[in-house]
């Protein structure tokens, strides 16, 4: 945890800190509520919660906007870091469980893997959209934002008839997302474009999408505010963004967090706070966010297990043991610092262009 300096001011905004902290669960639970009942968020926050959350939120926004790292540096390391074939077959393996939702996991019950919770969470989310705003079939652009290999895309599409447009950087991922397409019969329905979000979207996309679905991409981006003011732009009036991140939590300091974001290609780590006050800024409404971090301890450890019960053939797929043995001390050091500190916040945000 950062300790307040003796300064009189800091020590305030720790205070805020803290308080935030502590109203933290009742905010998540409340935005949990608008959802479900349509209410305006404004309504069931306290001014004084609203006015916290922004307080905070503008802090961290200044410290964290800053990157030692360009915008293309980030993003070429991205490519390096997921869409080798070596890679690939390593996420795939590990976070995914052999399937193509290759992100965190929330478990249903005490008998599911990685592959079973990954899945859990895309199920989620297409919930989420389709209670902020439902999915009119055979008609929704969606536009996957930073789609991996298209896990969502393929779970969408069958659900929704959705029109989706996958946004990606990495050329092998979209390829085999685009075969995957092929094999369920919805290759009609999708299409690829390969770019960096970190360069900006397309200026012909403005107001061209209902939906932007974005499932833990945003730690990627150099500059988060740029990002989802290039979300809002390419929203139509009315459309909805529905986006998960794996975050540090609040007030958690970043060497905390050391061992994950010198792991990935993340700069420096978003915070629940952060966010909130981002996509204020951006002019784009929260409607709810979802708290998932109690997932996250036991998937870290699922991981770890991943690695261990496949270690002779992701050898086999051309992984080095120093690799290996990289990702398992780093994994092992996720799960004590998740169950020591709480130190990472997981959840999926809801947010609508009201414009």
């Amino acid at each position: 945890r950062v300790k307040p300096n003796k300064r009189h001011t800091v020590t305030n905004e720790e205070k805020k800190r803290k308080e935030f902290e502590r109203r933290g669960s009742s905010i998540t639970h409340r935005s949990c509520a608008v959802l479900m009942g349509g209410i305006s968020i404004s309504a069931l926050m306290g001014r004084n919660e609203s006015r916290l959350v922004a307080d905070y939120g503008r802090r961290s926004f200044t410290s964290s906007s800053s990157s030692s790292s360009s915008d293309s540096d980030v993003g070429s390391k991205v490519v390096e870091q997921y869409d080798s074939e070596q890679t690939r077959q390593f996420y795939k393996t590990v976070m995914g469980g052999g399937g193509n939702d290759i992100h965190f996991g929330v478990f249903k019950s005490a008998d599911e893997g990685v592959r079973e919770a990954a899945a859990n969470t895309t199920e989620l989310m297409l919930d989420l959209m389709q209670w902020i705003k439902p999915v009119v079939p055979n008609a929704a652009q969606v536009l996957d934002l930073g789609s991996g290999h298209g896990g969502a895309t393929h779970t969408m599409v069958q659900r929704f008839g959705t029109q989706n447009l996958c946004f990606n950087i990495g050329s092998e991922q979209n390829d085999m997302n685009l075969k995957t397409c092929a094999k369920l019969g919805i290759e009609g329905n999708v299409s690829c474009h390969r770019g960096d979000f970190n360069l900006g979207l397309p200026e012909e996309w403005s107001d061209r999408f209902d939906y932007v679905y974005s499932c833990e991409v945003l730690c990627h981006a150099a500059d988060k505010p740029a990002l989802l003011a290039e979300i809002r732009r390419v929203l139509k009036p009315g459309g909805v963004l529905v986006f998960s991140d794996i975050m540090g939590a609040d007030g958690v300091s970043e060497e905390v967090l050391r061992p994950f974001t010198d792991r990935n290609t993340t700069t420096v780590m978003g915070r629940p706070s952060e966010y909130r006050y981002q996509l204020k800024e951006a002019a784009l409404r929260e409607v709810c966010y979802v708290d998932m971090s109690p997932n996250l301890e036991e998937f870290f450890g699922l991981m770890l297990k991943q690695v261990e019960d496949n270690y002779d053939n992701l050898l086999k797929e051309g992984l080095t043991d120093e690799y290996l043995q990289n990702w398992i001390n780093s994994l092992s050091d996720r799960v004590n610092v998740q169950a020591e500190h709480n130190a990472f916040a997981w959840g999926v945000f809801g947010a609508v262009n009201d414009a």
